[in-house]
C-alpha cells in the first residue's frame, strides 16, 4: 500500500468527499468556511497519521539516482523513516496524485494552514529557536492579506516566510521544506517519559532509584527507539510480532530538543540526559550523574556484544556440523569445517573475556551508587546530630530528668493518700440504720408478691370435690395393690 492507496482508504476520505478534496477549495475560505475547514482538518489528519505509522508500512518512497549519490532521501539521516517531520515537496505531490482524481490542488493552502498554527513547524526554526514554540513571542498566528502587513516588516524571517507564502500560493506547488508534525512530537515525548517513570518503580534501568533518570542519549534512543506511539504497549502486543516504527536519527533530535526546551522535564550537557524527578525542580547533572550514566551505557553494549558473540559461536557449529556431514566428505569442506570451529571457539573465548568486563563495570557501578548511599546517610546523620543535641539541651541532661521521676512519683503518692483519705470520710457519712430501714421495706414487699402469686394460683383450682370427682374416669383411678404383688399372685395361679 502506497501514500495515495492509505489517504483513499482513510475514513475521512469517502468516496463522496474526494472530488471536494482533491479540487481547489481555497476559494470556500469566504464562501463556506464550515466546508474550509472540514477539508483542511481532513488533510491535517491523515498526512500527520500516515507520518505517524512509520512509512515503511504505508509510504512507498522511490528514490532517484541523483538522491541516491547526494544521499537526499526522504526520512531520518541514518535511513529510517522518520515519524515526526512531514517531508513536503514536489515528491509528496506526486505521492498523492491520482489517475481519477488529479493532483490535491489545495495541498499548499493545507500545508499553510498549519505552519501558521504552529501545527507544523519547519525543522530548522524547531531546532534552532531558543524560546519554547508555545511562548515565543515572535511567533504569531499568520492572517494573510492585508491584516498580516502591518507587522510583517517587524521581523526579517516573517518578512522572508511571507514572500515565500506567497510564491508556493502563485506556482500551486508544495513548498519543498520538512516540517515538524508537533501532534507527533508531543505524543512521543509523552510516550517517553512514561516508560522512563515507570522504569524508576520497576527498576528496569539497572541501577539504583537516583540514577535511573540519567541517561547518555545513545543509551537513551537504544532502550526507547523501538514504537514511540506505544502501539504494542497499548493493546499487549509483543513488539516483534507487529510491525512499529522506530524513530530516526532526526526524530530523536528533535524530540530531545522537545522534552528539554518546551516541556522542560529533563536537561541535557553534552551526550548526558538527567529527566525531572515528580514535582521537584530538575537538579543540574554532576559529575557522579555522568560517571553512572556512561558505565550504564558500557553494560548496555557489552551485553548486546555478548549475544552477539554468543550466537556467532553457535552459527559457526551449527555451519561445521553441516560441513562434515556432507557426503562425500573432501578436504576442502574438511577445512571450512576447521575453519568454522575457529570462529567458534574464537568467539566463545571473545564471549568470556567480555563477560569479564561487563562484570568489572557493574561492580564498579554497584560500588559508585554503594559509595552514593553511604553518603546520603553521613548527610542526614549529620543533619540531624544538631537537632538531637538541641532537643536534649531543652531536655536539660539525665539529672533533670531523674528528679522529674522522683517529683513525679512523690506525687502521685501523695494522689492517692489523699484519694484513701476522702474515701474514709465518705464511708463515715453513711446512716446505717436508714440501709437496715431500706432492707426491711424491701423484703416485705418481696414476700408480699409471693403471697400473691400464691392465692392467685390456689384460685384456679376447683373449689367443688364434688365436681373435680365427676370428671375423672376410673381408668385414671390408680390401683392400690402393689404391683409386684399381683404379679406373684398370677404366678402361683399359673403353676397350679
Amino acid at each position: 500500500m502506497d501514500l495515495l492507496d492509505y489517504v483513499l482508504a482513510h475514513p475521512l476520505f469517502p468516496q463522496r468527499r474526494l472530488p471536494s478534496l482533491f479540487a481547489d477549495f481555497r476559494r470556500l475560505k469566504e464562501s463556506n468556511p464550515d466546508g474550509y475547514d472540514a477539508n483542511i482538518t481532513a488533510w491535517k489528519k491523515v498526512l500527520t497519521q500516515a507520518v505517524r505509522e512509520g512509512g515503511p508500512r504505508y509510504w512507498k518512497r522511490s528514490v532517484t539516482a541523483a538522491d541516491d549519490k547526494t544521499g537526499d532521501k526522504d526520512g531520518g539521516a541514518d535511513g529510517a523513516d522518520d515519524v515526526l517531520i512531514l517531508h513536503s515537496g514536489q515528491k509528496l505531490l506526486d505521492s498523492l496524485t491520482s489517475q481519477e482524481w488529479g493532483k490535491p490542488l489545495s495541498l499548499n493552502a493545507v500545508i499553510e494552514e498549519q505552519v501558521a498554527t504552529r501545527a507544523f513547524v519547519p525543522v530548522d526554526i524547531f531546532i534552532n529557536q531558543k524560546f519554547s514554540i508555545y511562548k515565543d513571542p515572535n511567533w504569531r498566528i499568520i492572517k494573510y492579506g492585508a491584516s498580516m502587513l502591518g507587522w510583517m516588516f517587524r521581523d526579517s524571517f516573517i518578512n522572508e516566510y511571507y514572500q515565500s507564502i506567497m510564491t508556493w500560493r502563485r506556482d500551486g506547488q508544495l513548498p519543498d521544506v520538512n516540517l515538524v508534525i508537533l501532534e507527533n512530537v508531543e505524543e512521543v515525548a509523552k510516550i517517553l517519559i512514561s516508560r522512563v517513570k515507570k522504569s524508576r518503580k520497576t527498576g528496569i534501568s539497572g541501577s539504583s532509584e537516583k540514577f535511573r533518570g540519567v541517561f547518555t542519549l545513545a543509551l537513551l534512543k537504544d532502550l526507547y527507539k523501538n514504537d514511540p506511539f506505544g502501539a504494542a504497549d497499548a493493546d499487549g502486543t509483543d513488539k516483534m510480532k507487529i510491525n512499529v516504527p522506530s524513530i530516526s536519527d532526526m526524530d530523536f533530535k528533535i524530540l530531545i530538543r522537545y522534552i528539554t526546551r518546551d516541556s522542560q522535564q529533563a536537561i541535557v550537557e553534552g551526550n548526558i540526559i538527567k529527566f525531572k524527578e515528580g514535582q521537584e525542580n530538575i537538579t543540574l547533572i554532576t559529575e557522579e550523574d555522568k560517571a553512572v550514566a556512561e558505565l550504564r551505557h558500557m553494560i548496555m553494549i557489552f551485553s548486546e556484544r555478548i549475544t552477539s558473540q554468543h550466537m556467532c559461536a553457535i552459527t559457526c557449529r551449527r555451519k561445521a556440523g553441516e560441513y562434515m556431514s556432507e557426503r562425500p566428505s573432501t578436504d576442502h569442506l574438511r577445512s571450512l569445517a576447521r575453519n568454522e570451529l575457529r570462529k567458534a571457539k574464537l568467539a566463545e573465548s571473545t564471549v568470556q573475556k567480555t563477560m569479564d568486563y561487563k562484570l568489572q563495570m557493574e561492580t564498579l557501578l554497584e560500588n559508585i551508587e554503594s559509595a552514593h548511599s553511604n553518603l546520603e546517610i553521613t548527610r542526614i546523620m549529620e543533619g540531624s546530630l544538631p537537632v538531637l543535641e538541641q532537643l536534649n539541651r531543652q531536655i536539660g541532661g539525665i539529672t533533670k530528668v531523674s528528679d522529674l521521676v522522683d517529683r513525679l512519683q512523690e506525687q502521685r503518692t501523695e494522689t492517692e493518700e489523699i484519694a484513701a483519705a476522702i474515701s474514709e470520710v465518705s464511708a463515715g457519712e453513711v446512716d446505717e440504720d436508714e440501709i437496715e430501714n431500706e432492707f426491711d421495706r424491701l423484703l416485705k414487699e418481696e414476700t408480699r408478691k409471693t403471697d400473691d402469686a400464691k392465692l392467685e394460683k390456689a384460685e384456679q383450682r376447683p373449689d367443688n370435690l364434688l365436681e373435680l370427682l365427676s370428671k375423672t374416669t376410673l381408668d385414671e383411678v390408680p390401683s392400690l395393690e402393689p404391683t409386684e404383688r399381683t404379679t406373684d399372685r398370677q404366678a402361683l395361679t399359673e403353676g397350679s
